[in-house]
C-alpha cells in the first residue's frame, strides 16, 4: 500500500518531470498548479512505480488526478488509488480525465464509473503566435486596446520577473487584492494566499513571468510555468482596472517574451464565472479542452 503525504516544495524535483512527461494539456498536470492550491484543496501526493498520484481531500470525498506519467501500467495506478480510497473510507472521484482517458476508463471498467463533464472546468488553450501577434480581424479589438495603452503610456516597459522584483510585485498584489469588491471576494483572497506561497518558494520552482510599468509604477504582472515542453500554463494575471489596455498588454508581452518557446498557452478554466468566460472567449481560444469527472459507483 502506498502512502500519500501532503504535497510540499520538496516534491517538485521528483514529481514535476514525471508530470510533464504525461504530455497532457490540462492545467492540473502542472506541479505548480497543484502546489499553489494545496492549502485550499488539502492536496496529497505519492509515487507509484513511474506515476505521480495526487489526491485532494475535499470534505468527505477523495478527488484523484488521473495518473500522471507515461510509463508502467495505468490500470494498476488507478486501482491503487481505488484501494487508497477504500482504506480511508471515502468516495473516490477521478478528475482532469481527458476524452481519450475517458474512453480507456469505459473500456477497462464498463459500468464501474459514472462520468460527467462540467463546462466551468474546461481549459482555454491558445496558440502562442495568436496571443503574441493578435493577427487578423478577430483580434482587432485587442490590438486597439494595446494601441491605446501604448499611446497613453509612451514610457511603458515590460520587465522579466526576477526574485529581486518580488517585494514590489507583492506590494502590487496586496493592493490589488483590496481593490473594489476584491477585498470581500473569498476566491480572490484564497488566490492571494496561493500567490504568496509561490513567491515564498520562487527560487525553487520553475516560475516564469513578467510585469509592465508605466508612469513610474507597476500596472500589471503575470506568471506561469510549463505543463510540458509544448504547453505553458498561465497561473496568474493581474492588472489595474482603471488603466485601459493594461490586461491586454501584459497578455501580449507574456506571450511574446515568456512563452516564445511554447506552441500553446493554457489560460486555465473560467470556474463558471460569466465575466471570466466572456474574457477568455474574447481571445478566440484555439482549443477548449474538456475535462471529465469519473465517480466510482458503489
Amino acid at each position: 500500500m502506498i502512502e500519500f503525504h501532503p504535497i510540499s516544495i520538496d516534491d517538485f524535483a521528483w514529481a514535476a518531470p514525471i508530470m510533464r512527461s504525461s504530455n497532457y494539456m490540462c492545467c492540473g498536470y502542472s506541479f505548480v498548479t497543484q502546489f499553489m492550491w494545496s492549502h485550499a484543496y488539502n492536496t496529497h501526493i505519492a509515487k507509484y512505480d513511474d506515476w505521480v498520484l495526487i489526491r485532494s481531500d475535499v470534505g468527505d470525498t477523495c478527488y484523484y488526478l488521473w495518473p500522471a506519467g507515461k510509463g508502467g501500467d495505468e490500470r494498476k495506478a488507478i486501482e491503487t488509488m481505488e484501494r487508497d480510497a477504500e482504506r480511508i473510507g471515502r468516495p473516490m472521484y477521478l478528475y482532469s480525465v481527458t476524452l481519450e482517458a475517458k474512453t480507456r476508463l469505459e473500456e477497462w471498467y464498463p459500468g464501474k464509473f459514472t462520468i460527467t463533464s462540467d463546462r466551468a472546468d474546461y481549459d482555454y488553450i491558445y496558440e502562442q503566435a495568436n496571443l503574441a501577434e493578435l493577427p487578423g480581424r478577430r483580434f482587432q479589438k485587442k490590438r486597439n486596446h494595446v494601441s491605446r495603452f501604448i499611446r497613453e503610456n509612451p514610457d511603458w516597459q515590460f520587465h522579466p520577473l526576477t526574485k529581486e522584483d518580488l517585494p514590489a510585485i507583492r506590494a502590487f498584489n496586496d493592493a490589488w487584492s483590496q481593490l473594489y469588491e476584491n477585498k470581500d471576494n473569498p476566491g480572490i483572497q484564497t488566490e492571494h494566499s496561493s500567490i504568496e506561497l509561490l513567491f515564498d518558494n520562487f527560487d525553487k520552482l520553475d516560475l516564469r513571468g513578467g510585469y509592465v510599468t508605466a508612469g513610474g509604477r507597476i500596472v500589471a504582472f503575470s506568471f506561469g510555468s510549463p505543463i510540458n515542453d509544448r504547453v505553458f500554463d498561465t497561473h496568474v494575471e493581474k492588472a489595474l482596472y482603471d488603466v485601459t489596455g493594461a490586461y491586454n498588454i501584459i497578455n501580449r508581452e507574456m506571450a511574446r517574451n515568456v512563452c516564445a518557446g511554447f506552441d500553446l498557452i493554457n489560460r486555465e478554466d473560467d470556474v463558471g464565472d460569466e465575466g471570466l468566460r466572456a474574457a477568455k472567449l474574447s481571445y478566440n481560444p484555439d482549443i477548449i479542452e474538456p475535462k471529465y469527472l469519473a465517480a466510482l459507483n458503489k
